[in-house]
């Protein structure tokens, strides 16, 4: 991986928005019918979204800190270091998560999170 690389401006508004609490900014960076694979949950559409933005990511005040990133086709990896006001009980520390977007024409299509 290369975290030297060009991130996608899509992908990079969804960690600074996310980073500066921006709820209409972050659901911008989404395509209309995007999905998004969450420890498992389906989230899908932008009402969805912009639900799940506010509980699991403004709320708890979530910061991501890039620590890699790679792209391939028009998926992108970004591993992401994650904090926040949330519980940390058996989770490692420090908790990175992995990113997976699929962008198109300029919009996340789809994100999967997962541990790396």
């Amino acid at each position: 991986m290369n975290p030297h690389k060009t991130m996608p401006p899509a992908v990079e508004t969804y960690f600074t928005s996310a980073n500066k609490s921006q709820l209409e900014v972050f659901t911008s960076a989404f395509d209309k019918d995007a999905l998004i694979l969450d420890n498992h949950r389906e989230i899908k559409g932008m009402e969805a979204i912009k639900s799940w933005c506010e509980a699991e990511i403004l709320e708890p005040n979530v910061t991501f800190e890039i620590v890699d990133m790679d792209d391939s086709n028009n998926t992108i990896v970004v591993i992401a270091k994650v904090d926040g006001d949330f519980d940390k009980s058996n989770l490692p520390d420090p908790l990175l998560l992995k990113h997976q977007f699929l962008v198109n024409n300029n919009n996340i299509k789809e994100l999967i999170i997962t541990l790396p």
